[in-house]
């Protein structure tokens, strides 16, 4: 019997090569027991306006919700996938939480969490803040972990990744420039004018920022790199992570990507704690996450281009128990809604 669910918060509209990767394992492992996507609902739109997924919900056995980035500090559209479970309960439906960063959230969010059936979050952070309100979640990586980068025979260079956070994404390239380090964006920029121009002004919190020479030049100079450095294909631009000494980023799918492939890196920390935690849970050295870019230095970048102690040994295990337990949820997925 196939188990037909809805898809909320599908984040490949973001042209963002780990938000494909985490859409493709959800396709993939629902695929692989026996569950049906029947309808999905994009990033960034709010599925309470969408008569049409309503309905689909309805025909539904249950809702699948991908939180990633999305629900912390009380952010509205975190907020808007909370009230999914809720809206499947009432309606004699499973709702299922998954791949969550869970941050600062307020009582309210966490009463719509309990009409959830099966929660999991990415890290330790989220999980302890979750178990202090009396909450069972799951703690399994982030779903883009499973891809599986080709192996590398041998590794040369350095490449950085840019932020999430525009002005650390400045100091990191910045740096960059100066080693003459390789650029890797992860994110796919369209030459549409608009998001060239939203891309040019997110380096810096004020748009008058591109009104002093230097910092112009620096943000132009940028949002062309990323336009002409990325990589279109998923599987070229992970095959280049893997093929690489060192990666340098701020961006938490990029440090995902690295920790799949056993690439070193060092970390800038982001707009949650999903960076440091994610290292910590998998056994790496704590100097790997800075807080800010200007933290890096010759000697911590040459420190950084090999393992140390049980860095590779921790980061082993915890890639193969995380990609073992998200083959075990989906199979408790469909198992679950079997039997509601």
């Amino acid at each position: 019997m196939t188990v037909k669910a809805v898809l909320l918060n599908d984040t490949r509209v973001d042209r963002h090569h780990g938000c494909t990767s985490v859409i493709g394992t959800i396709e993939n492992l629902c695929a692989a027991n026996g569950i049906t996507i029947t309808a999905r609902n994009p990033a960034h739109r709010d599925w309470r306006g969408n008569a049409a997924l309503a309905a689909a919900i309805d025909a539904a056995d249950c809702v699948i919700v991908n939180g990633e980035g999305t629900i912390h500090h009380d952010r509205p559209a975190g907020q808007a996938l909370l009230s999914a479970g809720p809206h499947a309960r009432e309606r004699g439906k499973r709702a299922y939480l998954l791949n969550a960063t869970w941050q600062a959230n307020s009582g309210e969010s966490l009463r719509m969490l309990e009409a959830f059936d099966i929660v999991t979050v990415r890290e330790s952070a989220s999980d302890a803040e979750l178990v202090a309100h009396g909450f069972s979640p799951r703690r399994i990586p982030d779903l883009a972990l499973y891809h599986r980068a080709a192996e590398s025979t041998a590794r040369s260079g350095i490449a950085y990744g840019d932020s999430v956070q525009g002005p650390k994404a400045l100091a990191l390239y910045r740096q960059m420039w100066a080693l003459g380090a390789e650029p890797l964006p992860i994110v796919q920029l369209s030459r549409a004018p608009m998001e060239m121009l939203r891309w040019l002004k997110r380096y810096d919190p004020s748009v008058l920022a591109l009104l002093r020479p230097a910092h112009a030049r620096d943000a132009l100079r940028a949002s062309w790199q990323d336009y002409h450095a990325q990589v279109a294909d998923r599987d070229a631009f992970t095959a280049r992570v893997a093929e690489r000494e060192l990666i340098v980023t701020g961006r938490f799918h990029m440090m995902i990507f690295a920790l799949g492939a056993s690439t070193p890196l060092l970390a800038v920390g982001s707009n949650t704690h999903k960076i440091e935690a994610t290292l910590r849970d998998a056994g790496l050295e704590p100097w790997r996450v800075v807080a800010e870019p200007s933290a890096i230095d010759a000697e911590l970048l040459e420190t950084a281009r090999v393992w140390h102690g049980q860095e590779l040994s921790n980061l082993t295990e915890f890639v193969r128990q995380g990609r073992a337990e998200m083959e075990r949820l989906f199979g408790d997925i469909a198992m679950m809604t079997h039997a509601g």
